[in-house]
């Protein structure tokens, strides 16, 4: 079993990789349902809301029923994934996943029912972690096939990026995170567009790279550019630099306002571990502002507090523990139980001889809450990219 769980955890971002045939809306449609799973229920079926699908989509008019079930068909028909993996003697694994296993739906009721296929998840709980997390509201901004698959492409980068520069990574594998490189080859199968655009570079470089990555910059909080890496006189890969911007968007694509607060609060460092360990889901994330705001004024004070005394390992801990015991709690009760059982954790850490820090606190843990969404500068950035252009010289 224990092997089982390492190749799982080893080739959760490949799945995030790997290729599904499917057009923008059943593309969308996955992400709505990946979103509203929560692996503490202990079920493979989920139970999303007609009018957050039709919100999400866009799907408005009488014909919104009709433009459902074509979405819901090309999801249940196409939804396969593929993707290869290399193994420990360097031979090839091929997988072919088909995720959902049944969607029923009623014209008269409120509910889709989704059933996953079980051995699908372990992957779909990963897919939720904090290396492949990603805001499901700028997904529904995204109008373009191509624009939603480089889109989590990026962000499981950089949010890999974000994990490993907390924890003073190598800024050698940091610079590979924030500056992914992707072969051609690798970006046509990532795409479906082996097949496509084979003439001069300049159709494919304006349909998959130019245009998608526009809508991205415009929609999202990334701002995206590249460089072509050439072999000779052929482009033979891409390196995308990405860097995230310190806006606050008006529109969550709902049609619900966020505020500034509410802003700062999601990007706390304290939310995705929430989140990494399925004590609040991604839809609830991006839905309850007023519940993030609560655990940003009520608990994530805590967690500093056992960061800063008793160090990170105390709060992963902690964290971990409640994932595997907390009972099934109400979403308007979660921030009282969270800040009690957090309370409760540091006067047990208070009344044990063995609790001392022994870890070196991480950097983000020093930093204010206006230092950790600042945009870097274009000093910075320019800094960032002489390193990277040195580096090739070597």
């Amino acid at each position: 079993m224990a092997n089982d769980e390492k190749q799982i955890v080893a080739q959760h971002n490949d799945l995030i990789q790997a290729v599904a045939k499917m057009e923008r809306m059943p593309l969308k449609l996955f992400e709505i349902i990946v979103g509203s799973y929560d692996d503490r229920k202990n079920t493979d079926t989920v139970y999303i809301k007609k009018k957050l699908v039709y919100d999400l989509l866009s799907l408005e008019g009488t014909n919104r029923n009709s433009r459902l079930r074509t979405a819901i068909h090309e999801l249940h028909t196409n939804a396969t994934f593929h993707f290869k993996t290399k193994e420990a003697d360097g031979s090839i694994t091929e997988y072919s996943i088909s995720p959902i296993q049944e969607i029923v739906w009623n014209h008269a009721q409120d509910d889709i029912k989704v059933v996953f296929a079980p051995k699908l998840l372990p992957y779909i709980s990963l897919l939720q972690s904090n290396f492949t997390k990603y805001r499901l509201a700028d997904v529904a901004r995204l109008n373009s096939k191509h624009a939603i698959i480089i889109y989590k492409l990026l962000a499981m980068n950089y949010n890999q990026y974000q994990y490993y520069a907390s924890r003073k990574f190598n800024s050698e594998k940091l610079d590979e995170f924030a500056n992914p490189t992707i072969t051609i080859k690798e970006l046509r199968r990532l795409t479906s567009t082996e097949n496509k655009y084979l003439g001069r570079f300049s159709s494919f470089e304006t349909k998959v790279l130019k245009l998608p990555l526009k809508e991205i910059n415009e929609n999202t909080a990334f701002s995206i550019s590249y460089d072509k890496i050439k072999h000779g006189r052929q482009i033979y890969a891409i390196q995308f630099h990405v860097t995230k911007n310190d806006i606050t968007v008006t529109d969550n694509g709902l049609g619900i306002l966020q505020s500034a607060e509410y802003q700062q609060a999601l990007n706390s460092p304290y939310t995705p571990l929430l989140a990494t360990n399925q004590i609040i889901d991604m839809v609830t994330l991006m839905q309850d502002q007023s519940l993030v705001i609560s655990l940003a004024n009520d608990v994530y004070p805590l967690y500093k507090k056992i960061v800063s005394d008793y160090g990170e390992n105390a709060l992963n801990n902690h964290l971990s523990y409640l994932k595997e015991h907390m009972n099934k709690v109400a979403k308007k009760g979660l921030n009282d139980y969270l800040a009690k059982a957090a309370q409760n954790r540091i006067d047990q850490l208070k009344n044990s001889s063995t609790s001392k820090k022994t870890e070196e606190l991480p950097a983000w843990t020093k930093k204010s809450p206006e230092e950790l969404t600042k945009k870097a500068t274009p000093e910075e950035i320019a800094s960032l990219r002489q390193r990277i252009a040195n580096r090739k010289k070597k």
